[in-house]
């Protein structure tokens, strides 16, 4: 658990004070603009924002560490210190050793990212669920990152295993664009962000919009089980009382 050692002292304090002094959290957050991210040492990104105002209303001070999400899923399932993360998505896997707030944002739904030269025939197809069965096309994936239940399913079950970028979605991107693979799926406020770096324009990539992609996804705060049920009832009531997040 390298790098969690300092936190546990500090953080099993706040805890066991809930009662009275304020509760202090470890809250680790992925490198996912526009959603989490950093700008001059400090969390930004519009989750982010609404991660502050649900911990102030809940009287919780955060502790942020900026981690990869592989790292933060590995310290949720060690459960060796109480620390939350913003923004993940509740698969049967994760239930199984995390605890789960209330949503605290709604996705709008996966686009396709293709390279140019098969986009159009991925627009013919009458329904997303047939370019995860149609063998001509090499999808690629990000490592370590669940595109929710349905999406992760049809991609498990793909005639061709998806080839995995380890980095981030802007990597997936270029492998697209270099051709290595036919398509990735994006997430729309993901695609919007990447849309602003100028070498986005010049490379062949189109976004093709398919009938049928799932609803968008729900976010939450998931949490080691180090997390006291009674401090993630806090939390639950500051999602109960703050106005919905959703870009739906």
């Amino acid at each position: 658990m390298r790098g969690l050692r300092p936190w546990i002292v500090l953080l099993t304090a706040g805890l066991s004070g809930m009662a009275g002094a304020r509760t202090t959290l470890l809250i680790e957050y992925r490198d996912k603009p526009p959603y989490t991210y950093t700008v001059d040492g400090k969390p930004a990104g519009f989750l982010m924002v609404r991660t502050a105002q649900l911990l102030k209303r809940a009287g919780i001070e955060p502790q942020y560490a900026e981690v990869p999400i592989r790292r933060t899923l590995m310290h949720l399932q060690a459960n060796a210190v109480a620390v939350c993360s913003p923004g993940l998505y509740k698969t049967p896997e994760r239930a199984a050793f995390a605890r789960f707030s209330l949503p605290i944002h709604r996705d709008r739904p996966h686009a396709v990212l293709a390279h140019a030269s098969v986009a159009a025939e991925i627009r013919r197809l009458p329904r997303a669920s047939r370019l995860f069965t149609d063998g001509r096309f090499q999808p690629g994936q990000l490592e370590g990152v669940s595109y929710g239940a349905q999406l992760d399913q049809w991609l498990a079950a793909t005639p061709k295993p998806p080839l995995r970028a380890q980095l981030s979605p802007m990597q997936l991107v270029r492998m697209v664009a270099a051709h290595r693979v036919d398509y990735m799926l994006i997430d729309q406020e993901d695609l919007g962000w990447l849309r602003r770096d100028p070498d986005l324009a010049d490379l062949p990539v189109e976004r093709v919009d398919l009938a049928d992609m799932p609803r968008g996804e729900l976010r939450y705060l998931a949490c080691s089980q180090q997390v006291p049920p009674q401090v993630m009832e806090r939390l639950n009531q500051a999602i109960r009382e703050l106005p919905e997040s959703s870009s739906d």
